[in-house]
């Protein structure tokens, strides 16, 4: 579950405890239950209000949490943000040739620490935009490496075409795929 979907969840919780909670349906409740005029019951119905009360505070300070976890997940601290920018710029340094020395001083004023600051006020999510591609990039240059089994390759299109050279096997093979082929 991603970040949103989670926050979509806490806020549909928290719509639905506070529907529950409303100052006008406690009263009625508690006006519903006096009117049975029976001391014992309403009694039981009071503290069944109360408790539920409780365990709605419960609950809502648990997403409470879970809200400020989501937020401070996504939040870089100054700290980090003076660790980015003292530690990344000197390797892209080195990656960059020297026609293009200007382009890294564009990106030094973009990774400035008023900069990222600003744009994590603003909003800015720097996790999603540059942590998620960054290592889904890495992700799929791992697994651009890996050697792939030629011989697997192989053997299917070989049975592929035996498949496709025989009439009655094709229609077995459209069968199992779940297609007619009576045409065939």
């Amino acid at each position: 579950m991603d970040n949103n979907e989670v926050i979509v969840k806490l806020a549909s919780n928290l719509i639905e405890i506070s529907a529950r909670n409303t100052a006008t349906y406690i009263a009625d409740k508690i006006k519903t239950s006096k009117a049975k005029k029976n001391d014992k019951e309403t009694i039981n119905e009071l503290e069944e209000i109360i408790q539920n009360l409780l365990n709605d505070k419960i609950e809502i300070q648990r997403i409470a949490q879970a809200y400020e976890q989501e937020l401070t997940s996504q939040k870089i601290t100054e700290k980090d943000i003076e660790y980015i920018t003292n530690n990344l710029l000197p390797v892209f340094s080195k990656f960059i040739p020297q026609d293009k020395v200007n382009d890294l001083e564009q990106i030094k004023s973009l990774l400035s620490v008023e900069t990222l600051t600003i744009m994590q006020l603003l909003g800015f999510n720097y996790k999603r935009a540059i942590g998620e591609p960054l290592t889904l990039l890495l992700q799929k240059t791992i697994e651009s490496r890996i050697p792939v089994d030629s011989t697997i390759n192989s053997k299917w299109a070989l049975t592929m075409a035996n498949i496709a050279l025989d009439k009655e096997a094709t229609k077995r093979y459209y069968r199992l795929m779940g297609q007619n082929m009576e045409d065939v």
